[in-house]
């Protein structure tokens, strides 16, 4: 991590933070700056560059932001069916790794036919790819509904939404208010962590420790992790848990599946997950995580498969 790079970082933070406050989006994908290269006839494409910012010590993008850009790609496939103003949430999700390393610029691809007319609350099937260089990275689908927006307010469009691009300028240290303040503390406090590379590893990560079961982890609710609603944006959310499997079962490394359901809003101050090792096998193991918000209100609960690489 250059001093170049940790300038860069944060000149983006504060684009970002600029960003959020046009209403419509979040933090999270203004700091990534996710490419919208296509978004009609239930179709969606984006695309993600590498950088410092995002990518981890060996140079392959982050779990966290491969997860959000996943999760952001395959409900813009359903937003095409609602109106720009409307709340879109993920009832739950599957993601596949095929082992292809998430390597250079991501471009993730969706489509959906829409909402369906037979749940009174209407629901929407969807999926895509991930690819790097033209090979699958990750194989994805999942759910959407569209409930009423909190306290019954229309939300604004989304940036690949609206007919004009909002202006944006990078805010100075001494414009930020106390919450944006905050942000940039952790941003600070991840690239102190980072002197080596990974960044994002140490700016969304939960802390994770081992536990007779498994493992557990804890989640610092903000800004840094929030969707436009205020709830922990739904790829960060499985972020948090998929984090906790992967510490529970460290002899198995490699992450090869998860299903996740999303089962109420991340919010509070904290979110803490629960990892139990279901099944460790000699190259397989299973796990199950559950997270819960302040109070111990379930938010998720994941099933993921993990694996032990092939000798080369």
């Amino acid at each position: 991590m250059s001093p170049s790079d940790e300038h860069e970082i944060r000149q983006r933070a504060l684009r970002a933070l600029a960003g959020n406050r046009n209403p419509g989006y979040h933090f999270a994908g203004h700091f990534l700056d996710l490419q919208c290269r296509r978004f009609e006839a239930g179709e969606v494409a984006f695309e993600l560059e590498p950088g410092p910012h995002c990518v981890d010590p060996d140079g392959t993008m982050n779990l966290g932001a491969l997860l959000l850009f996943a999760d952001m790609a395959l409900a813009a496939s359903t937003r095409l069916y609602v109106d720009s103003s409307a709340r879109t949430a993920t009832l739950c999700l599957r993601v596949e790794f095929t082992g292809v390393p998430a390597r250079g610029r991501l471009r993730a691809e969706a489509k959906s036919d829409g909402f369906s007319p037979h749940t009174a609350l209407a629901q929407a099937a969807c999926e895509g790819t991930v690819c790097a260089a033209g090979a699958e990275v990750v194989r994805m689908s999942g759910i959407w509904v569209a409930p009423p927006a909190p306290e019954g307010r229309a939300l604004d469009p989304l940036p690949w939404e609206r007919r004009v691009a909002a202006t944006v300028a990078t805010l100075a240290p001494a414009q930020l208010d106390p919450l944006e303040k905050n942000v940039m503390r952790r941003v600070g406090q991840a690239l102190r962590a980072a002197a080596h590379g990974g960044f994002l590893h140490n700016l969304w990560q939960p802390a994770v420790r081992h536990t007779p079961r498994g493992a557990a982890s804890r989640l610092a609710v903000g800004m840094h992790v929030g969707n436009r609603v205020g709830h922990v944006q739904g790829g960060l959310l499985l972020n948090a848990a998929l984090a906790t499997a992967i510490g529970a079962v460290p002899h198995h490394p490699l992450l090869t599946a998860a299903s996740a359901w999303f089962i109420s809003p991340g919010q509070g101050k904290a979110l803490t997950s629960r990892s139990t090792v279901l099944q460790k096998g000699r190259n397989v193991a299973v796990v199950r995580t559950e997270v819960f918000a302040t109070g111990g209100k379930r938010v998720l609960e994941a099933v993921s498969n993990h694996a032990i690489a092939a000798r080369p």
